[in-house]
C-alpha cells in the first residue's frame, strides 16, 4: 500500500485534488483529516466523573471463570 499526503485548503464543498500519474486507474480509499487550530484540542479532552452512570451494566457473574472452550481461544 501507497501513501501519499496532499495538505490543501478546503474552499468549496467540491474536492480538487492533485494525483500521481502512477495511481490513475487504480483503486483509492480517501481519509480527510481536518486540522485543528489548537494542537492541544485533539489531545486533551474534558472528562466529568459519573458521566457515563447508566450506561454501562454488569452481569453479575462478570468475575465468574470463563468456561474452558472460551479460554482456549485466547490461546490459539
Amino acid at each position: 500500500m501507497q501513501a501519499i499526503k496532499i495538505k490543501q485548503h478546503i474552499d468549496s464543498t467540491i474536492l480538487h485534488l492533485p494525483v500521481p500519474e502512477n495511481i490513475i486507474g487504480k483503486n483509492v480509499e480517501i481519509i480527510v483529516l481536518v486540522e485543528s487550530n489548537d494542537p492541544l484540542k485533539n489531545t486533551i479532552s474534558e472528562r466529568k466523573p459519573g458521566s457515563a452512570k447508566g450506561w454501562i451494566t454488569m452481569s453479575d457473574d462478570f468475575e465468574a471463570p470463563l468456561d474452558n472452550e472460551i479460554t482456549e481461544g485466547f490461546y490459539k
